[in-house]
């Protein structure tokens, strides 16, 4: 049960003796006054978990969501009546690039200059870089959620709109309730470890080009990032309460709630600007979300064919795609059930 809170401001009058020829003032209606979402805490069940079978091999999935209440503790005991009969657990889908891929030294070298690299280069500051109207925006928010800097110098204001924005984002969340760390992966891991289940991690490690001279090059060049600082500052001004409704939808399990909200997204937009950023190019980097989608279905279907029960875990907006990813499932001839339909 999603939980909402609301007052309205009364209006009180003394009675006093008003003469009969004085016309009776109109009546001032109450003015609402909506308090901010709470938020759910304690042990909550979640969702239900979406079916996918083929003959008599069924793929369980549960959908994650990000942000997610900080003090809720998740009733995971479907969950874990799955991981005991499951062969096998698959993550959800994710990217990185190993020490293994451009060396342990080469790696301790270039992680200063990659943290370096978060500034904009020739030490301009966000209000030379962002908008007037929007480096206001951002100030106010700042101000709010990080704290009060007077100072241009500082290094949150030297820090490319991106990098700053996601720093915003994350104080702005954490201020509100909520926590992006993915707590279904944590449960789903511990207990795969607990019952000693094959957990088959998602994850895909592009080819890495010549990683310092893409560094070297992000560090002297600007990325086209404005769309994507204007995008999450959106999304703070206008989604923290909807973060907090999808949040408690989620906790409750409750998924025609969540598929009824709309979805304010800063992350497209700021995936195009590293997407497009030439040093992406140099790095030898791309397509690398077709890349974790075709990682996942390929790990989906091998475990449909030889396992009787697989766990899975995906982003619930995934799920509710009309060409997500289980659509493409379902295009390809396996049954899919979602919650409320779904038994085991």
């Amino acid at each position: 049960m999603v939980i909402v809170v609301s007052g309205s401001a009364s209006v009180a009058s003394a009675s006093t003796s008003i003469p009969a020829q004085t016309p009776e003032a109109p009546a001032i209606a109450p003015t609402p006054v909506m308090l901010e979402q709470v938020l759910v805490s304690g042990e909550q069940p979640g969702p239900g978990m979406w079916k996918v079978s083929k003959a008599d091999h069924v793929l369980w999935i549960i959908g994650t969501q990000s942000p997610m209440p900080k003090k809720m503790i998740w009733r995971a005991k479907q969950m874990e009546a799955i991981v005991v009969q499951s062969q096998e657990i698959i993550t959800g889908p994710s990217v990185s690039v190993s020490i293994k891929q451009i060396g342990f030294f080469k790696t301790l070298f270039l992680i200063p200059s990659a943290m370096e690299a978060r500034k904009n280069p020739d030490g301009a500051t966000l209000r030379s870089i962002v908008p007037a109207d929007l480096y206001t925006r951002w100030l106010a928010l700042r101000d709010k959620y990080i704290g009060d800097y007077q100072d241009e110098e500082s290094d949150i204001e030297r820090r490319r709109p991106m990098f700053a924005a996601m720093e915003l984002y994350a104080k702005a969340i954490n201020k509100a309730g909520l926590t992006s760390s993915n707590l279904v992966l944590v449960a789903v891991t511990a207990t795969a470890k607990k019952y000693k289940v094959k957990l088959t991690a998602v994850n895909v490690e592009p080819a890495i080009g010549d990683a310092r001279a893409a560094i070297n090059e992000l560090k002297s060049s600007r990325l086209a990032d404005t769309d994507c600082f204007a995008k999450t500052i959106e999304r703070i001004e206008t989604d923290l309460d909807l973060m907090r409704t999808r949040a408690n939808a989620w906790a409750t399990g409750d998924i025609g709630m969540i598929r009824g909200l709309p979805n304010i997204d800063q992350r497209t937009a700021c995936e195009a600007a590293i997407n497009n950023a030439s040093f992406i190019k140099t790095l030898g980097v791309q397509n690398v979300r077709a890349q974790m989608e075709a990682a996942w279905l390929n790990a989906a279907e091998s475990a449909l064919t030889n396992n009787t029960v697989t766990l899975a875990i995906l982003p619930i907006e995934q799920m509710l795609k009309s060409d997500g990813y289980l659509a493409k499932l379902k295009a390809k001839g396996y049954n899919v059930q979602e919650p409320d339909s779904a038994t085991e």
